[in-house]
């Protein structure tokens, strides 16, 4: 494998790494915000004020974890999708060279009989390194939803957990 490939390959695993930070970082988030949640739900309480404190506590809690949650888990989101554009136009720019080979190839072995299966054993390598470079593309397009989801997911779960 080229080093080309190798980067845009040690690219996906950075993204991959990246967006699984993310996702740790909210699930614990959620778990410690439940775990609060459980504890003020466990107050038992007569005075309407007393009460209305617990109430306030949670309110305040929940905008604490929310801007905790834009801060720590929905800038790594964003990171990785920067991650993606990037690698994916780097890995397009070539898949666009790889093809503008395969056709001068196609070209040159028009030209003349003589050689061909040089001209055809250099196309098919080409058209390997087009279809793996297309596997990198889909790969980090791949890290970029699946990271997307978790997070709304996880946006979702802790945004109701106070509420």
């Amino acid at each position: 494998m080229g080093s080309f490939k190798e980067k845009g390959h040690e690219g996906v695993r950075e993204m991959q790494e990246h967006a699984k930070e993310a996702s740790d970082i909210g699930t614990e988030m959620t778990e410690q915000a439940t775990e609060i949640r459980q504890t003020l739900e466990s107050i038992n309480l007569q005075d309407v004020e007393d009460i209305q404190a617990i109430s306030d506590t949670s309110r305040q809690y929940q905008g604490s974890f929310d801007a905790a949650f834009s801060e720590r888990v929905e800038t790594v989101g964003e990171q990785v999708q920067q991650e993606g554009e990037q690698l994916k136009d780097t890995i397009n720019s070539e898949v666009d060279n790889v093809r503008s080979g395969i056709s001068k190839i196609e070209q040159a072995s028009g030209i003349s009989e003589i050689g061909r299966e040089a001209a055809d054993s250099g196309k098919s390598k080409l058209e390997q390194s087009q279809s793996e470079y297309e596997g990198i593309v889909s790969e980090a397009d791949d890290t970029v939803n699946e990271s997307e989801q978790t997070i709304r997911e996880l946006q979702s779960t802790l945004g109701n957990i106070f509420g």
